[in-house]
């Protein structure tokens, strides 16, 4: 049998209403040597039998059907049984843009020797398109502390020096070189059930040797308001800690290695606050004032007063040096200090009526 160049995994949840779109925009690209893994995570809808259909017109489309288990062990799946020398992940609601693959394979042929590929995409809300862009030039690293930079920026992205437009978390506008992925042990952890996807780049970027960008729009991310990740989370807290827990062992472990100098070490910390910051301020809108939360507002406040008290948050807030931040950020670091509740509902309703 002969082996992909590129295997292009694509999990699918409940996408009975979005997963044709997304193959046929696969499978209609010029570059054909591809092999496409549908990876079926227990959907409850069609889309299951839909994704076997999809496999009878075209043998390049390969599905697995699996229990459910979240989308990083879908993805993990799709890994595993991955063929090809180049690996691509796309989301089921999302589609590729005309004539990707062909330039996504003609930059990796460009480029054998580079661990993993960044490349500009599409944001589509309703019918509005604007452009997904993350600097204004193609750019290539390969020293070692430039890395470490990008890699700070997939916690924080206001970090990296380089005039950055967008966050760099995302799997779905990257390529990533399958050996370098499985020599590594680079898999999504799926004990994390938010912040999969920045862990697992953060990862990888933390064990590249070399990354490109390129300036092809390749993806069209269809960014959906009411979302999955942007629902009401009970227990929204209770999942970041998971990711701030291993983030620290991360850490923690790079200090006792010996990898990072103490500039590098005070850099990686200061991404890690900030990105704690910000994700309480997610919280704002996610958990603490949703509009499905049951509980009094005074028993809300008393919930954000104990986690602004608590580790790591109290923390992040005394040190994080507000120079790094983003002026709405600065102003929720300042109010996460002064340990003010009451503040913190009212930066809420500021962004709301700010349409944030």
């Amino acid at each position: 049998l002969t082996v992909p160049y590129i295997s292009v995994v694509v999990p699918v949840y409940n996408a009975e209403n979005s997963i044709e779109r997304c193959v046929n925009s696969i499978t209609g690209q010029k570059f054909t040597d591809i092999e496409i893994l549908l990876v079926d995570d227990g959907s409850k809808d069609g889309g299951g039998i839909l994704c076997d259909k999809l496999s009878q017109n075209d043998n390049r489309v390969r599905v697995i059907h699996k229990e459910n288990a979240g989308v990083a062990a879908a993805r993990n799946t799709g890994m595993d049984t991955a063929t090809g020398k180049w690996l691509y992940f796309v989301d089921s609601d999302d589609w590729l843009a005309e004539g990707a693959v062909d330039r996504i394979c003609q930059r990796v042929q460009d480029n054998e020797d580079t661990d993993i590929l960044m490349f500009d995409a599409y944001q589509n809300v309703l019918e509005k398109e604007q452009i997904w862009e993350h600097f204004s030039s193609k750019k290539v690293w390969s020293c070692k502390e430039d890395i470490w930079e990008l890699q700070r920026g997939m916690l924080y992205f206001p970090l990296v020096r380089e005039a950055m437009k967008i966050p760099l978390a995302a799997p779905w506008d990257k390529v990533y070189r399958r050996e370098f992925l499985q020599k590594n042990g680079i898999a999504f952890r799926e004990q994390l059930k938010v912040l999969d996807d920045m862990i697992f780049n953060f990862e990888a970027f933390g064990k590249a040797l070399k990354v490109a960008y390129f300036k092809d729009r390749i993806y069209h991310y269809r960014f959906v308001p009411d979302s999955i990740t942007n629902q009401y989370k009970a227990n929204r807290v209770e999942l970041d800690c998971m990711v701030w827990e291993h983030l620290q062992e991360y850490i923690n472990e790079a200090c006792q290695q010996g990898l990072w100098s103490k500039q590098e070490k005070e850099a990686f910390l200061q991404a890690y606050y900030a990105r704690i910051v910000k994700s309480f301020s997610i919280c704002t809108r996610l958990q603490f004032f949703h509009k499905k939360n049951p509980e009094k507002f005074w028993s809300r406040m008393v919930f954000v007063k104990q986690i602004m008290r608590s580790q790591p948050y109290k923390e992040a807030f005394q040190k994080v040096k507000l120079s790094n931040m983003e002026w709405k950020l600065k102003v929720m670091a300042f109010v996460g200090r002064m340990k003010w509740g009451l503040g913190v509902h009212l930066l809420y309703l500021g962004q709301r009526w700010i349409g944030k």
